[in-house]
């Protein structure tokens, strides 16, 4: 029996205009009838999952930045941020290497931007808690992630470049073809999946994920069932239990429904 659904956001769950179809709404109260717990898994901020998923937020999981940020509702669970030396290093070493690439930082609270940088439109993209800022050394919180844009869209070369200049203990996270993300060595989706799974204690074998970029392999490997969207990357559809249709053509809701259907006929013969 299935007992927790999670899943990535952009490119998965919602459609291209970022939003989720409204059928969902009577599938989660579904789920919960059903003691299925929900998870959103994204490398966006905490603040924004949860503004979204309004009235339901207080009964959900959520795997934020990547997987830096882990709460249940409005509780936050755990934080892994980096070493601020080795975060401040390792931008220091891309700006040297890769003048163009612009840079965001993710706190516990705020995201940040340096107002030089124009990035108002990224930032209210994926972020409602920010502030733009003269200079990074204007952080007084915990980093949980640095996210650099790539404006060539050359992200496989260019993450392995930086991947080579990175201070020890630091990780890189690609997310898409302009996007990669700098993160404490070993988080990632997948270590929010096995906080959750052992905070409630279920195991792999009764969760179902869904993704379709590299920086969802950890996720989908955390879980039995787990699912690949149509536009996902090639990578994500090997590593997958099985591909569903794309974002824009609701893959997730359709194995969802699936999964409550089965879920209820396994209840029914349970009481023979």
């Amino acid at each position: 029996m299935i007992k927790l659904i999670a899943t990535d956001m952009d490119g998965t769950f919602l459609d291209n205009k970022k939003q989720f179809d409204k059928s969902f709404i009577d599938l989660f109260f579904e789920m919960k009838e059903q003691g299925v717990l929900f998870v959103a898994a994204s490398g966006n901020q905490y603040a924004r999952l949860y503004q979204k998923f309004l009235p339901m937020s207080e009964d959900m999981y959520f795997i934020a930045d990547g997987g830096s940020y882990i709460a249940k509702g409005p509780n936050t669970l755990e934080v892994f941020d980096m070493d601020r030396k080795k975060a401040f290093l390792a931008i220091e070493r891309v700006k040297e290497h890769y003048p163009d690439f612009k840079i965001m930082i993710a706190g516990e609270k705020y995201a940040y931007a340096r107002k030089k940088d124009h990035l108002t439109k990224e930032l209210t993209t994926y972020y409602c808690s920010y502030k733009l800022i003269d200079d990074f050394d204007e952080i007084d919180e915990p980093i949980t992630k640095i996210a650099i844009l790539d404006p060539r869209g050359d992200i496989k070369n260019s993450a392995g470049d930086i991947t080579r200049i990175l201070p020890e203990g630091l990780q890189i996270i690609t997310s898409g073809n302009e996007w990669m993300d700098i993160q404490r060595d070993g988080v990632n989706k997948g270590l929010g999946m096995r906080y959750i799974q052992e905070h409630e204690q279920i195991s792999r074998d009764e969760c179902l994920a869904f993704g379709d970029q590299m920086n969802d392999y950890a996720l989908l490997k955390s879980v039995k069932y787990g699912f690949a969207m149509e536009n996902a990357v090639d990578e994500i559809k090997k590593l997958a239990y099985g591909i569903t249709d794309s974002n824009e053509d609701q893959g997730c809701l359709k194995i969802i429904k699936k999964a409550l259907r089965k879920n209820k006929e396994q209840a029914a013969n349970d009481l023979h």
